[in-house]
């Protein structure tokens, strides 16, 4: 006789009770009441702890959680689902968790396994809609809660070539390309991105505008550096060459759209000799059809000092004491500063950063706000010597008074990759390199996964850069600590290069979509998609993958679907290849994803000027069912343990 029923029938001398009872001599039998069937699972719950075969069993999934015939014999020994374990797991440590999908799977598959003995626990009803495939999953039909997590049908738009019938086109590179929504209408998105040769005089940034959801769209140009009263560029007492360079984009609540840029002074060498950095701000209330100069955030032009990648943000929640305030991120020689504006932008106060506890050359920053004004910043810390840098280890650190003061930095990530490490060159990007770079955002939408901070970033595990994947962390203190990275790209570990994760919570409901540039496609490792996943279960678990990059003929190479800027195979492609990051945003369902795109160009009509372009699709989700809350107890309403936990 097994353990576990012997701890059950002294514990509650249930083990005659819990003859089967069938609906076919008896009626329909409802299962056990809520109360009882609690003690009955926690008694089997605490048997399993001193039961040998069960102890051998889970020592054997933990050594191969992947081995599907121990994972079939564990449920089959199992007297209650791996749902119901965890469930008691929770009441007995006092914690919560979001559950994830996969118990709900595991709980329905153990049902099939176990089917007498659910029908004593659920009744005959519930079991009988898993065994036709209609059950909703337990904690649904029992605690009023619908699933959370399961697959959701994605509907994938065309890809668009946002230069396509611009006159005249934008010639050469389209690059580092940021999109955004204007959350008060739809209809209005703007995509950035730095350009080589798209706008006359200064070559800024090349702007695209859509006024109807991405369908079409225009092109302009922000203002030249005169606009903002910069000096002449003369670095060597010669004209220079201004550029654009690192588009950062978000909306305000007045429907006002900001763009910040840096404003580069190279000698007429092409910065030789000298380079000379400004950040700008610039803002359209037309949804970007014209630019005017709102700001400047810092101007080195005159100096040798570098600042460079910085991000914006705009505190969007009335709820804040903060509301309307603009933040921005960036490092000066390496080190990382911080600045807010309560003029939208047009003037700022700059703050220095904490300096994280190793490393010392601070890269890559980016920001979330919570809707009760909390600043939250992550960014990148290495070691160098000379050229060559390693131990990057990215840091959070957040603000509660408007970004003027700064919690001590926590971990978030100690990579395996480094930049400017000589081995982060993989074949996609082997010119510019990758980074690790993360970005970050935090739940506002009032769910169940309430204040969740979630970063995503790239990093192999083994081997080089030609093996990275593309990881997720959570924190539910605030970034005070974060959890095991998981694995958000699904063709599993080695082999292919998979970079440029860019992150967003989709506001309506609480979900976090993540895309980023994939070879996965491409024996070879140097041809590029675009992948894209969901979650619904505050990042505990990710839908299926979906490819968002397709043929399409409003680009030359029009029966192809991906980028191939590899300096071998593509050698007339501009060095900067993709760069540092590409676009995303999310609101209500739909995903917005921009892309630097060479399929105008490569790998027929090498003699088009346009290069490389900005690809984009719009993806449509299926609505989410409500994320399952965990209740107190296992009968009674409660909050979300992600939400408390927040408290």
């Amino acid at each position: 006789m097994k353990s576990w029923f012997v701890v059950v029938c002294v514990a509650l001398l249930m083990c005659c009770c819990l003859e089967p009872v069938f609906a076919s001599d008896q009626g329909a039998n409802e299962g056990l009441g809520a109360q009882e069937l609690r003690q009955v699972l926690m008694s089997l719950y605490q048997g399993l702890q001193v039961d040998p075969m069960y102890l051998n069993l889970r020592e054997q999934i933990q050594r191969a959680p992947s081995d599907e015939a121990t994972v079939e014999r564990f449920l089959a020994y199992l007297p209650l689902s791996p749902l119901e374990m965890l469930r008691c797991d929770m009441e007995l440590r006092h914690y919560e968790i979001m559950i994830p999908a996969r118990s709900f799977e595991l709980h329905d598959e153990w049902i099939r396994g176990h089917v007498d003995q659910a029908r004593q626990f659920y009744g005959d009803e519930l079991v009988d809609a898993v065994l036709g495939g209609q059950a909703p999953g337990l904690a649904a039909a029992e605690d009023g809660n619908p699933q959370s997590g399961s697959a959701k049908e994605t509907t994938v738009g065309p890809n668009r070539n946002l230069a396509s019938g611009n006159a005249p086109d934008p010639e050469d590179y389209q690059g580092e390309v940021q999109v955004k929504v204007n959350p008060a209408n739809h209809q209005q998105v703007i995509a950035a991105a730095n350009t080589m040769a798209g706008c006359s005089g200064d070559s800024t940034q090349a702007v695209f505008y859509s006024s109807d959801g991405g369908a079409s769209w225009d092109m302009t140009c922000p203002p030249s550096s005169s606009a903002f009263g910069l000096p002449s560029c003369q670095p060597l007492g010669f004209p220079g060459i201004v550029i654009g360079s690192d588009p950062a984009l978000w909306w305000g609540a007045d429907d006002t759209a900001y763009l910040e840029y840096m404003m580069v002074c190279l000698d007429f060498l092409g910065g030789l000799f000298s380079t000379e950095f400004a950040i700008v701000t610039t803002r359209s209330t037309n949804g970007g059809a014209t630019w005017s100069a709102q700001g400047t955030v810092v101007n080195s032009w005159g100096s040798s000092t570098i600042e460079d990648k910085e991000l914006y943000n705009i505190d969007r929640y009335p709820s804040s004491p903060y509301f309307g305030r603009h933040y921005t991120c960036w490092d000066t020689n390496n080190n990382e500063q911080f600045a807010w504006s309560a003029t939208a932008g047009a003037t700022w106060n700059r703050v220095d950063l904490p300096s994280a506890p190793s490393g010392g050359t601070d890269l890559g920053c980016e920001i979330a706000v919570a809707k009760n004004g909390t600043v939250h910043v992550i960014f990148d810390s290495l070691t160098c010597a000379g050229q060559t840098c390693s131990n990057e280890e990215m840091f959070a650190t957040r603000s509660t008074d408007g970004g003027t003061t700064w919690s001590t930095p926590s971990r978030v990530r100690d990579f395996n990759l480094a930049s400017f490490s000589g081995a982060n060159t993989p074949g996609p990007q082997d010119s510019r390199g990758i980074n690790p770079f993360g970005a970050v955002d935090v739940d506002n939408s009032g769910g169940a996964c309430d204040g969740a901070l979630y970063a995503t970033f790239t990093d192999f595990v083994v081997g080089s850069a030609d093996n990275s994947d593309v990881w997720l962390s959570r924190s539910t203190d605030n970034g005070a600590t974060w959890s095991t990275p998981l694995r958000i790209n699904d063709d599993g570990e080695g082999g292919r290069a998979q970079f440029h994760p860019t992150l967003v919570v989709d506001q309506s409901d609480g979900s976090v979509v993540v895309a980023w540039q994939d070879a996965r496609n491409d024996a070879g490792n140097r041809q590029v998609d675009v992948y894209l996943a969901r979650s619904t279960d505050c990042g505990l678990s990710f839908e299926p993958n979906v490819q968002l990059t397709a043929a399409s003929a409003e680009f030359n190479n029009s029966s192809i679907s991906w980028t191939d800027v590899n300096t071998s195979d593509n050698p007339g492609a501009n060095l900067n290849q993709f760069g540092e990051y590409m676009g995303l945003d999310v609101l209500a369902g739909t995903a917005y994803v921009a892309w630097m795109d060479s399929r105008h160009y490569y790998p027929a009509s090498t003699s088009e000027p346009e290069k490389e372009n900005i690809g984009f699709a719009t993806v449509t989700f299926e609505a989410v069912v409500e994320p399952f809350i965990f209740a107190d107890g296992f009968e009674n309403g409660g909050t979300s343990a992600w939400s408390e936990s927040m408290q």
